[in-house]
This record gives C-alpha cells, sequence and structure tokens, in this order.
C-alpha cells in the first residue's frame, strides 16, 4: 500500500508540477513609480526654477516663458502608454507644446508609450503672457498616469497689472509739423492779399 501511495504522490508531482512549486517560479514584486518635474524660466534667463517669486520676475503683456517637463520611471518595472497633460493658465497663449493643445480647456496632452527603469524623458512648452491685467500668481500644472502610477508638479509666477495707456499715433510729429507750416503759409497769404 505504501508503495501505491507514494507512486501516486510521485506521478501527481511529475503532471502537476507548478502545483507543487509554484512560489519557486514567482517573479517577485511589482514595483511600478514615477516622477513628473515642472521647472519654468523667462525667455532670456539660462536657468529654470520651481517657481519664480515676485522678487524674481514680475511678468507683464507679451513676455515669453518656458516650462520643462522631465517624465522619469524611478521604478523597477516598465512602464507603458504614459498620459501627460499640462493644465496652462488663462494667461498664457501656447507657442511651442509637445502634444495635442485644447484651448477650450487650457490642457495640452501628449502620450509616452514606453518608459524603462531609470529612463527620463524631457518636455518643452514655451507659451506667451496675455491678459496680465492685474497683479495676482498663477500657477501652471502638469501631471503623469496610467492604470499604475500618477505623479503632479506644478510652477508658479507673478504678473503685474499695471497697464500701459495708449498714447496717440507714432506719425504725431509729422502730422504736427504739417498743421504748423500750413498756418505759416495762411498767415503770409493773408498778410499779402490785405498789404500789411
Amino acid at each position: 500500500m505504501k508503495k501505491i501511495i507514494l507512486s501516486l504522490m510521485l506521478l501527481t508531482a511529475l503532471v502537476f508540477p507548478s502545483g507543487i512549486f509554484a512560489d519557486a517560479y514567482s517573479q517577485g514584486e511589482v514595483n511600478y513609480n514615477i516622477s513628473i518635474d515642472k521647472k519654468i524660466r523667462p525667455i532670456n534667463d539660462s536657468n529654470f526654477y520651481d517657481n519664480i517669486g515676485r522678487d524674481q520676475k514680475v511678468f507683464v503683456n507679451d513676455d515669453v516663458v518656458d516650462y520643462r517637463i522631465v517624465v522619469e520611471n524611478t521604478g523597477k518595472d516598465i512602464l507603458y502608454d504614459l498620459i501627460v497633460t499640462d493644465y496652462y493658465p488663462v494667461v498664457n497663449q501656447i507657442i511651442l507644446a509637445p502634444g495635442e493643445i485644447n484651448k477650450a480647456n487650457r490642457q495640452i496632452i501628449w502620450k509616452i508609450e514606453t518608459l524603462n527603469p531609470g529612463e527620463s524623458k524631457t518636455f518643452t512648452i514655451r507659451a506667451k503672457v496675455i491678459n496680465s491685467s492685474t497683479w495676482n500668481s498663477q500657477t501652471n500644472v502638469v501631471d503623469v498616469k496610467n492604470n499604475n502610477v500618477y505623479d503632479k508638479d506644478t510652477a508658479t509666477f507673478y504678473l503685474n497689472g499695471k497697464v500701459i495707456p495708449v498714447t496717440g499715433n507714432s506719425d504725431l510729429v509729422v502730422k504736427s509739423g504739417i498743421v504748423l507750416s500750413l498756418s505759416i503759409v495762411a498767415l503770409a497769404l493773408r498778410k499779402v492779399a490785405r498789404g500789411y
């Protein structure tokens, strides 16, 4: 009887080896992790900053600003189908973007197909400041996600609420010269006509 039981156990081990040694074939713990970093710089500056404070630079209409976004796989497994969404403030007019611009929702969306462990990808967004009618801060938000990971970061800057008044046409001097010349001619003609 012992031989029959031993034979059945041996036969079971040969026919169904995964049931007995399942933990020997485990791939281990899955480690998904992502990091996103957003920085900002004025177009005439060579450095990027996490935020630009009021004491550092105050932006006005038509100033150009660059945003640098770095997405890094900080885990130990490959990440697939990452969606990056940038939510830009109403005072930015987008000049250059790495993805599709949705002006109605003020979003830029793009996809990263794969990102290997330790790999990072860098993207640049260029924008122009418009409608800076009040003193206030503006925050630009970006996030990255797929089914397994999520991260977000922000970059803040300040606007100048001063509005430069319009002073008139640039050819004001020319027109004033013409009126003055015509006045002198009219006075000379009057003097000749009256004789004095």
